[in-house]
């Protein structure tokens, strides 16, 4: 705003008061309901959560909410008719049960998407918080140590991008090890651990294979699992469907991550807002630059 009012010898106020004046440019809602939607918040004024709602086929803002309470949501969604919403036919979203709720309740023909990468990142917390546990048992100088607490990113890799072949120096072990083998070596402190990784591993390659028979076998697991992923598999096979609707479908939750992404520079380019409207303002002619952009 100061770099407009800069070039146009006029008061930042006055810059703000135009853009408060445009807001048929920049419409806070839109009339109609995409086919298929994604669903997530970001924090934004005060630290608050606001709720975000996006097309997932245009990648399009749909709506910003002032907060993401279940009523507000509720009270968004049934401004539209039940016509309209009936012709949603997928809900992209994270693990928040409650956006599983409202999705049921308003939505009754769409197909309820767990987004992927929600998925893999809780299981991989679990992995890792299992891991740190396991690790603590032994000597910060012991060997077994070592082995869990550094290159710790190995482990999260997919099994197929792990080489038996090209040894590097590890100057933690002290020898030459390929990174299968470095895997290998911690996984072997731990029956729990390597049961955890396994897992992990087929849930992940099924995921990315889109093969819903053995994804669902890989949640039946023969083996013991951690406390920590034993908890994140309950809450997989709860929403077993929801789950193997993630390989079924091709939509997930990339692109509102991206735009929240975006959001957060702007939140940070203007050292945050205090004003709701001023920022739901900002994001939506920061989506209108990009789209004239990409047409240039």
């Amino acid at each position: 705003m100061e770099s407009i009012a800069r070039d146009n010898t006029i008061s930042p106020s006055t810059v703000l008061r135009y853009l408060d004046a445009s807001r048929s440019i920049a419409p806070l809602y839109q009339r109609q309901l995409p086919t298929n939607l994604a669903m997530d918040e970001f924090r934004g004024v005060h630290r608050q959560l606001h709720f975000i709602c996006i097309d997932n086929d245009h990648h399009r803002i749909q709506t910003i909410l002032p907060d993401r309470f279940k009523r507000t949501i509720e009270n968004y969604f049934l401004s539209f008719t039940p016509a309209e919403r009936s012709r949603v036919k997928t809900i992209s979203m994270d693990l928040n049960s409650y956006y599983q709720d409202i999705a049921r309740r308003l939505f009754p023909r769409a197909e309820i998407i767990i987004d992927r990468f929600h998925i893999i990142a809780r299981m991989t917390r679990a992995f890792n918080q299992y891991r740190a546990q396991a690790m603590k048992q032994f000597p910060k100088a012991s060997r077994q140590y070592r082995l869990l607490k550094f290159s710790w990113q190995l482990y999260l890799k997919s099994a197929t991008n792990l080489s038996y072949e090209h040894e590097y120096y590890d100057r933690h072990l002290r020898q030459k090890v390929t990174s299968g083998e470095r895997v290998d070596l911690g996984l072997a402190i731990n029956d729990r651990l390597r049961a955890d990784y396994q897992f992990l591993q087929n849930v992940m390659q099924n995921l990315k294979q889109r093969n819903l028979d053995q994804l669902t076998e890989s949640l039946y697991p023969g083996t013991e699992l951690s406390p920590q992923m034993t908890a994140v598999l309950h809450t997989l096979r709860h929403n077993l469907m929801y789950v193997l609707n993630a390989s079924r479908f091709d939509y997930s939750n990339g692109t509102i991550e991206g735009i929240n992404r975006m959001i957060k520079q702007i939140q940070r380019t203007a050292f945050g807002f205090r004003n709701y409207n001023h920022l739901v303002y900002r994001i939506q002619f920061r989506q209108m630059a990009k789209k004239k952009n990409q047409a240039a």
